[in-house]
């Protein structure tokens, strides 16, 4: 009785909504090479902060989910991956879209997305609830290694290089210092501005350092985006979105397979769905007859990575919501949603509010039932995003983020803030630093 009173929330019309537009956004910022779901997770992040936390999770996982699929169109229409864990899907599917295929290429990788994120959440529920009884026994010195680790998984996601990963993190930990100290009381490192007492407004930051600092990023090689512009304009938007019966039959293998493999990949923190991608196209160009074909427009080319990093997705949040370490930088940033809502990640959040853990699973499920049969029919109509001048759509964005950063603390000094933290995380980006 207890289980069907907590996944209710997940059942209403609103909630339903929530995971919509959830879909809608993610889909759009993943299919926008540089913007991601990161990006948009961090910019609607103060605009869920008057939202009841189950819907604000919801629709952050939403985003989540259709952002990691959304790569693969722009990866296969005009090989410019979307967001990273594409560029597994663009070997095979770019050339698949040049021999005149781009519709069985877009199918493909939809019904994979759909299928991985599908089998990705049900193993993940059951993985978390497995793993918390685990995290239970934790004593103060296992807390003290998971919070090294922690440190250390985090930086090691998206680090080219250790040294600098580990730059980020002391350069993370100094931020973290700024503010009252919270045993004495002692101020360090505010200059004299009230503002800085209580520290730095985190989703200012935040905003700066992901959203703003790619908007920043996209903008200084405007000419390869106008190339892709041009390109996106002469695209006629006329696919024809099917699959054969034998094309089924030679995605069931890949579908069982990878989706357990990056399921798994996606629950060890800092690995994500560009790891699993990357190791699912491996393992299905490892296994298929048709192995010499990969590279040349081989359907099991889209098969095997698009289910791998789908499923991943749902891997990434059995750290998250166990143990509070998130699996990947998508899950980083809902891991903010919790705590602007008061929440702390962690098996306690399992036996005090699974009014709050099961509704992500049940949503996520659901979001992955929609992509099986939504962008079908839009995808010509989302592909038309990539046709809009980002030099406009870069300072919407911009607007935007000034608005989210305001709107927490209606402070102006959080403005201020967050260009900051975006100049920042342009340099950090620009010099690889994670």
């Amino acid at each position: 009785m207890d289980f069907f009173a907590w996944i209710a929330p997940t059942l209403t019309l609103q909630a339903l909504a929530y995971m919509v537009i959830g879909l809608a956004v993610g889909v759009v910022f993943g299919v926008i090479p540089g913007l991601s779901g990161v990006t948009a997770i961090a910019l609607l992040t103060p605009f869920s902060y008057g939202m009841d936390p189950v819907q604000a999770i919801i629709m952050m996982s939403a985003i989540y989910c259709g952002a990691v699929y959304s790569g693969s169109i722009s990866a296969i229409l005009f090989n410019c991956p979307g967001d990273v864990p594409a560029v597994a899907t663009s070997i095979d599917g770019y050339p698949m879209r040049l021999h005149g295929e781009a519709g069985r290429a877009l199918s493909a990788a939809m019904v994979s997305s759909g299928v991985g994120g599908i089998i990705g959440v049900l193993i993940a529920w059951i993985g978390a609830s497995k793993l918390v009884s685990i995290v239970f026994e934790f004593g103060p010195a296992e807390y003290t290694a998971l919070a090294l680790l922690g440190l250390a998984l985090v930086a090691n996601i998206g680090a080219k290089d250790a040294i600098k990963g580990m730059a980020s993190v002391m350069l993370g930990l100094l931020l973290g210092c700024v503010g009252s100290d919270p045993v004495q009381g002692s101020l360090r490192y505010t200059f004299k501005k009230v503002y800085l007492y209580g520290g730095i407004s985190f989703v200012p930051a935040l905003i700066g350092i992901y959203a703003l600092a790619e908007v920043l990023n996209q903008m200084s090689h405007m000419k390869d985006r106008e190339k892709l512009e041009a390109r996106t304009a002469e695209d006629s938007g006329d696919y024809k979105i099917t699959l054969t019966k034998d094309d089924y039959k030679a995605a069931v293998p890949h579908w069982m397979r990878n989706s357990i493999v990056g399921t798994l990949i996606g629950m060890l923190p800092g690995a994500g769905s560009t790891i699993a991608a990357l190791v699912g196209y491996g393992i299905s160009k490892s296994t298929s007859k048709k192995k010499d074909n990969f590279g040349n427009g081989e359907i099991e080319g889209v098969f095997g990575p698009e289910v791998a990093n789908n499923a991943a997705v749902g891997g990434a949040f059995v750290p998250l919501l166990t143990m509070g370490i998130p699996g990947s930088s998508s899950t980083a940033l809902i891991l903010n949603v919790f705590l602007i809502h008061g929440l702390q990640p962690g098996p306690s959040l399992f036996t005090n509010q699974p009014e709050l853990v099961y509704p992500i699973f049940v949503s996520m499920l659901f979001v992955n039932i929609l992509m099986l049969f939504v962008p079908k029919y839009l995808i010509k109509y989302i592909v038309r995003v990539l046709k809009i001048p980002f030099r406009y759509m870069g300072v919407g964005i911009i607007f935007l983020a000034m608005i989210g950063a305001f709107a927490i603390n209606n402070r102006v000094q959080d403005i201020f803030l967050m260009l900051v933290f975006g100049l920042l995380g342009f340099v950090m980006t620009k010099y690889q630093y994670s």
